[in-house]
Formats: C-alpha cells, structure tokens, sequence
C-alpha cells in the first residue's frame, strides 16, 4: 500500500493533542506525588508540576477545537454523557482534569501572589464577602493535598484515555490492543516528569549550595522507572502483535521495515528510551565504577528530559499515521 495515496483523517493536530494532553497528566501526577512524598523537600517540584499542568492540554485543546469545521459548537459535546462512547467520556474527563489543574495552578502561586485570593474563613462568612481574607499556610497545604488526591487518579485516567481513544477503533489492527491504553499512560506520565525535570535543569541554583539535589534525584529515578516500564510494555505489545490474527501481525510491518522503521525505531526506542535511560542510569549509579556521591548534571539532566519530550511526540506521532494505514486483511487467500 502506497502511503503517500492514503488520506489520512487524524494529522499531525491529533498528535499534538494526545502529547499535550499526556504531559499535562502526567506533571500534574508528579506534583502530586511529589506532595505527598516529600512535603517541604520536594515543593519546588510540586510548584513546577503545578505550574506546567494546565498549559500544555489547553494549547493542544485550543487548537484542536478551532481545527473543527464549526469550533464555536464544542460544547455540544458536554450536553450528553454516553457511557459506550470513549470520545464522551473522555471529553467529560478533560474537563474535569482541566478545572482541577487550573485550581491546583492557583493554589501554587507564590506569595505574595497568592494573598490576592479571598476565601471564607468561616461559614458564617460565605454570604458576608467583605469578611473574607487571604488564606492561611495551613488552609492552602490543606487545599493542595486535597486536590493533589482528587486529580491524582483523573490525571491516571487522562493519560490512559489518550490510548484509549486509539483502542477504541476495532477497524486498525495496531491499535486493536488494551497493551496501547497502558504503553501511552507510562509514556505520558514520563513526559509530565520529563517536562518538570526540563524546567528543573534550566534553574540556576544559589552560590554554593544546588537546592535541586534531592529534587532531581527524585525525578531521575522516577523518570528511569517509567521508561523501564515503556520498555516492558513494548516487548508483550510486538509479541501480541506478531502472534494475535495475520492483520495485526502484519500492521508491524509497518514498523518493522514499513515506512515508519526509522521514526520508531532511532526516534522513539533509541532517542527517546534508551538513550535518557542509560543518561539517568549514569547519574543513578555511579558507585558501580566509582566511589563518590551521586552528582547531577543540569545539561544531562536537562539532555535526557528532551530526549524524553521528543520520544514521546514520536510515539504518538507513530501510532497516529502508522495505525490508519493498518487494516484487516482478507480470511483467505487463493
């Protein structure tokens, strides 16, 4: 099949919809873990994640909205909630996920910011707006905990909707695997811990003392076990492939000297799995050929963030074109 003669209805605007939507999952994830792990240890993470969550979904929503041929009846999509259908309820779940990303952005403002907003201190206050005064340490590390635990498992389930969305389409054999849902939702989670890394990597620490030691330890190893699941889902997932029906065994042709072999292969699997990898193991394990400390590197770390970041669009890119152009092959063959 000549892929140059295919139409293929999902473009690169699709692509950039799912990457967004997983980095946006999954820094808000980081941030919330980070918040409940570390507490003060780890609250430049939490702050960064909080700061990037909402960003990235709503450029990638925004723009598919005004792709559409009339972008200004969206919300006729909100008007209805059809359980069978994965676009609805996905499109209920990017709501939700939004509205608590943009409180959790909020709640992480830094003072003196943050003593703009008012709240009620009391019941007896809700009505009475005059009586409302900035938050407290304790009311707002109360709010961001509470937040963190609601949009935690929605953030798990915006991640594993942008593979969902594929999944749900019976007719392409490549995407015809649950194993898509669960290799998206660790490649998201991955790009959300890469982009706060990123940014961790581009801040200059104080004279003297590196406040982002710790820090970047924690999202190092975080990074690394997240790739090394990728890994282990993309090795059942060609297997699936290769021993389920003859059109997904073929779909891998696709990949497998197809038109998309290099892009997966050095893009996806080399530049944006293996290579950060071994950068993370470098800095995770330097006792094995020497005996010091571990020591970070911000343009290692910074290196192998970007690397990750430009993997994870690949994959998406991959699956997205990759997957139009499988399809079901014919029982029989005279």
């Amino acid at each position: 099949m000549d892929h140059n003669t295919i139409h293929f209805h999902w473009n690169l605007l699709i692509v950039f919809y799912l990457f967004t939507a997983g980095v946006s999952a999954g820094a808000f994830f980081v941030s919330g873990l980070a918040t409940y792990l570390g507490g003060a240890r780890y609250k430049r993470i939490s702050r960064i994640g909080a700061m990037v969550a909402p960003w990235p979904l709503t450029l990638g929503l925004g723009s598919l909205v005004f792709d559409l041929t009339k972008p200004f009846q969206f919300w006729w999509l909100f008007l209805t909630l059809q359980y069978t259908s994965p676009m609805s309820i996905g499109s209920w779940l990017l709501l939700g996920f939004s509205l608590l990303s943009f409180v959790y952005f909020v709640l992480w403002f830094p003072r003196p910011w943050r003593d703009l907003l008012r709240v009620p201190h009391r019941w007896s206050d809700l009505t009475n707006f005059g009586a409302w005064r900035a938050p407290g340490r304790k009311m707002i590390g109360t709010a961001r905990r509470v937040v963190a635990a609601i949009g935690a498992p929605v953030a798990i389930g915006v991640g594993m909707y942008t593979g969902v969305l594929l999944g749900a389409i019976p007719a392409r054999p490549l995407w015809n695997t649950p194993m898509v849902a669960q290799l998206f939702l660790f490649s998201a989670m991955s790009t959300g811990v890469a982009s706060v890394l990123l940014i961790a990597s581009l801040m200059r620490p104080e004279a003297g003392h590196d406040h982002l030691h710790e820090e970047r330890h924690f999202l190092v190893s975080l990074d690394a076990m997240l790739i090394v699941l990728e890994i282990l889902i993309v090795i059942p997932f060609f297997l699936h492939q290769a021993l389920n029906t003859w059109s997904s065994a073929e779909s891998l042709n696709l990949i497998m000297g197809g038109p998309f072999t290099l892009p997966f292969w050095l893009g996806v699997i080399l530049l944006g799995l293996l290579t950060p990898l071994i950068i993370e193991g470098f800095e995770l394990f330097p006792v094995v050929w020497q005996e010091q400390a571990v020591k970070y590197s911000r343009l290692w770390g910074g290196l192998s963030a970007a690397l990750v970041l430009v993997g994870g669009f690949l994959l998406r890119y991959v699956f997205v074109y990759a997957g139009q152009m499988s399809h079901f092959l014919p029982l029989y063959v005279r």
